[in-house]
């Protein structure tokens, strides 16, 4: 070893012995536990900077020493499709290397047999018109954009949201917590169920539903209501150069994620009682390749669950400076009839500029789950993303105080009035 060399491990044996001595050993996920405040944190930093550079910034090599019960799947075969790319048969260590890279991608081991025709999956369909605006601005008038700023400071406090790390367990059960106080409040004649939706990572994602004004074994007969409706956001966050790295996340997609958690508390404050039943989705490990997503997909189509329609907030926040804030609906590998609507409904009830945009085919959000098995599914997000798109995402530096001052809870907001809209517009309201 040479004399560098051994400065360098003997530098890192002292930070691990520090890391290790505040890590709970009662969990196996990680060697870093979510308890430990932030001198812990920074031990846990510098220790996975070291250990990164020690191995040539081999994210395998680290991750096997991190987590070495995550390290031993690394060798596992995945079915990756790398955003533009054909599908091909790779590993879970080359995830890591392919994030590192910059490059995302949708991991389709065992969703295969779920996809179907593209065709199937743009099908022409009637939507409603667009006509309950009484209801619909009664309840945006609820929304409060503090309520945007509070969730994010205390979602963007967790060292990261990683899918496989104690933090992105953390995480989720804060959301969860957040969903149960909201309900908690409701009026007695809103019917809610919460749950969350176990992963064999883990991190959980939440589902949290109204139920049809006539109980959860009612089924509707109004000719204007789809089967369900299904608002979500996914609750990870990545740090492209190691997942072990802090990823705060603040718009990629802790934006979506409290987003949507405003329209869902504003809706159980108004009593929203739909004719359909329509879910809030929180998903987890999108940032491993729509992980979380697919899993609850493949639920829905085993039990026969129908999807009217989806709808997914992936960004919702960040503004670039010297640009109008746009609210965007995505027009590639989504269902363009659905889209349209949207961007009708957008138009209706958003104050921002509104415009579609396009991505290159394969890419996108938990919303191509839905797509790919075949039910009506889109994605609005914040900007023109080949333009515009948010440059601090997937780093450290994803945070909601940028200097620039880029990143606006009122454009946020925007996003909610749209979820709010979305509810209503296609699940009906009951008197």
């Amino acid at each position: 070893m040479k004399p560098t060399e051994l400065v360098s491990f003997v530098t890192l044996s002292l930070l691990a012995s520090r890391s290790f001595a505040f890590s709970s050993q009662s969990h196996d996920q990680s060697v870093f536990s979510a308890d430990n405040g932030a001198a812990a944190e920074m031990d846990h930093k510098a220790y996975v900077e070291g250990l990164l550079a020690f191995h040539d910034h081999d994210p395998v090599a680290a991750m096997k020493v991190v987590d070495p019960v995550y390290g031993a799947m690394l060798d596992e075969p995945r079915l990756l499709e790398v955003f533009g790319q054909p599908r091909q048969w790779m590993t879970e260590g080359d995830k890591l290397r392919l994030k590192q890279e910059g490059l995302s991608f949708i991991d389709l081991t065992n969703f295969e047999v779920f996809e179907v025709d593209s065709a199937v999956a743009k099908e022409v369909k009637s939507w409603p018109d667009i006509h309950k605006q009484t209801k619909v601005n009664e309840a945006i008038s609820l929304l409060n954009v503090d309520n945007l700023r509070k969730n994010l400071e205390t979602l963007t406090s967790f060292y990261n949201r990683f899918y496989r790390s104690e933090y992105g367990v953390k995480s989720s059960r804060w959301i969860f917590d957040q969903v149960l106080e909201i309900v908690a409040n409701a009026p007695p004649s809103t019917r809610l169920s919460v749950e969350t939706f176990p992963h064999s990572f883990p991190q959980s994602s939440i589902i949290a539903r109204f139920e049809p004004a006539g109980g959860r074994a009612s089924s509707s007969s109004h000719q204007d209501v789809l089967p369900r409706i299904i608002i979500g956001a996914h609750q990870d966050s990545a740090n492209y150069k190691f997942p072990m790295l802090p990823a705060p996340g603040a718009d990629d997609d802790g934006s979506g994620t409290v987003t949507i958690l405003e329209a869902f508390r504003t809706l159980v404050e108004a009593g929203f009682k739909p004719a359909a039943p329509v879910e809030f989705h929180w998903y987890a490990a999108e940032e491993g390749g729509l992980l979380g997503s697919q899993e609850v997909v493949k639920e829905y189509v085993a039990l026969g669950k129908k999807v009217g329609a989806m709808v997914q907030f992936d960004m919702t926040g960040y503004v670039k400076p010297g640009t109008t804030p746009t609210v965007t609906l995505i027009t590639t590998d989504v269902h363009p009839s659905l889209t349209n609507w949207t961007l009708s409904l957008a138009e209706e009830y958003c104050d921002s500029v509104v415009q579609g945009a396009k991505l290159f085919p394969g890419a996108g959000s938990d919303h191509m789950s839905w797509h790919r098995a075949g039910f009506a599914a889109t994605a609005a997000t914040e900007a023109e993303p080949f333009k515009d798109l948010n440059p601090y995402i997937h780093t450290a530096d994803d945070r909601l105080d940028l200097e620039d001052g880029s990143f606006s809870f009122e454009h946020a907001l925007e996003f909610s009035k749209l979820a709010v809209g979305f509810a209503v517009e296609l699940g009906g309201w009951m008197d």
